[in-house]
């Protein structure tokens, strides 16, 4: 009979993984654009050049607010990174080693899982809720539907961790579905937050010499400029960009590419500026924890009331907003504290050994002048998924690995 022989076939197909070795560069070599303190002090100059356009109306007019906001988050986050680094090299771990072996059976077959999950979310969305913006109607594309916490993890996951495949067939299929999955709620922001991961990931495991990771560095962020103009001028008419975001006459006829890059990082942080110049708090709240709950089971926001100032456009939307409206200055001070005992953490125990996680993290960062992305639950969903990834598919150093296939 044939069945037995067809089923040990199968077992040892299964039973034989593919394995592909790899090493990783050393934290000493790794571009600068990898370490954490160069990411920060980075986005705050992005922040703080882009405000002096003064591309807004209402841009808060005057250096004092920002040099002084500046100075606190400089302050305390030097202070968080440097005696976090301090502490942990006291007890160092062993975290030299580069050699690794990657399992890409597991990880296509993880991938794949992902894929139907995902795919399960939207059908369910398609019929209970009606199609995704990009195929019905693109002026709701803040409409995802419900568990959008997530669906979009699995989209970023998938697309990133294809890059690892070996399998050209499999890595191209794997990327074109999670693009097509967030092309189809049109979520901007979530691509880019994809092609940064994708970058990060590429950065810190290629021996390529930096050089050339600065030459594609400055490719990727032309790129990502087009990317973020051509979306934004297909789902917003240019006169409903100019009125909402309240640009200035003066700058009405300037590239689009401009306006959109500049608008997206200023704005942000001029309406912080005028948070803290008009002196708008209640008094503290836990409303900088509700991020981390499921959609349905979020309270009312106890900070919609920022909405009705004509100075602020769209929310303070900075890494600081939720913190700075709950406890001020103090808040401030303290956010920055931890996310400088985070990066510290992360210069010593995460790069570059951890990529998959550090990505994430590293993403998180590039984006401060925009969103707190570090507490929202998709942000730790996806770390949960990574760190999966990462224990089941990378093997360091002489770990003995079953089945390993020579490359």
């Amino acid at each position: 009979m044939s069945s037995p022989a067809l089923f040990a076939s199968l077992t040892e197909k299964f039973a034989n993984r593919k394995q592909l070795r790899g090493e990783l560069n050393p934290l000493t070599e790794l571009p600068l654009f990898c370490n954490p303190l160069a990411i920060f002090l980075g986005n705050w100059a992005l922040m703080m050049i882009s405000l002096s356009f003064q591309v807004t109306y209402v841009s808060y007019p005057h250096a004092g607010m920002p040099l002084l906001l500046f100075s606190i988050a400089l302050g305390s986050f030097l202070f968080g990174y440097i005696v976090s680094r301090m502490l942990l090299r006291r007890w160092p771990v062993s975290n030299s080693l580069s050699m690794y072996s990657l399992d890409a059976t597991q990880l296509w077959q993880i991938n794949v899982l992902l894929c139907l999950a995902a795919l399960m979310i939207v059908a369910f969305n398609w019929i209970s809720s009606g199609p995704p913006p990009a195929v019905g109607d693109p002026t709701s594309y803040l409409t995802y539907g419900r568990f959008k916490q997530v669906l979009f993890p699995l989209l970023v996951t998938v697309t990133v961790n294809a890059t690892l495949d070996p399998s050209k067939w499999r890595k191209s299929l794997l990327i074109l579905f999670g693009m097509a999955g967030m092309t189809l709620y049109i979520t901007r922001g979530l691509i880019m937050v994809a092609l940064l991961q994708m970058f990060f990931v590429f950065s810190l495991k290629t021996r390529m010499s930096r050089r050339k990771l600065y030459t594609i560095l400055v490719c990727f962020l032309v790129f990502a400029v087009a990317v973020i103009t051509l979306i934004g001028n297909a789902r917003t008419e240019h006169s409903v960009f100019l009125q909402y975001l309240q640009i200035r006459h003066t700058y009405s006829h300037w590239p689009m590419s401009f306006l959109w890059v500049t608008s997206y990082i200023s704005i942000p942080f001029s309406n912080l500026c005028w948070l803290f110049a008009k002196e708008t708090f209640h008094g503290p709240t836990l409303a900088f924890l509700y991020p981390l709950l499921p959609s349905f089971l979020m309270p009312p926001d106890p900070h919609a009331y920022i909405h009705n100032d004509l100075s602020i456009i769209d929310g303070a939307s900075t890494y600081l907003a939720g913190y700075a409206l709950d406890f001020s200055y103090v808040g401030v001070y303290l956010a920055n504290l931890l996310l400088g005992i985070g990066c510290g953490w992360m210069r010593e125990r995460a790069l570059p050994r951890s990529l998959l996680v550090s990505s994430i993290l590293l993403t998180c960062l590039s984006f401060i002048f925009f969103s707190d992305m570090f507490t929202p639950l998709s942000t730790i969903l996806q770390l949960a998924i990574q760190s999966v990834v990462q224990r089941r598919c990378f093997h360091w150093g002489e770990e003995q690995v079953v089945g390993m296939v020579a490359q």
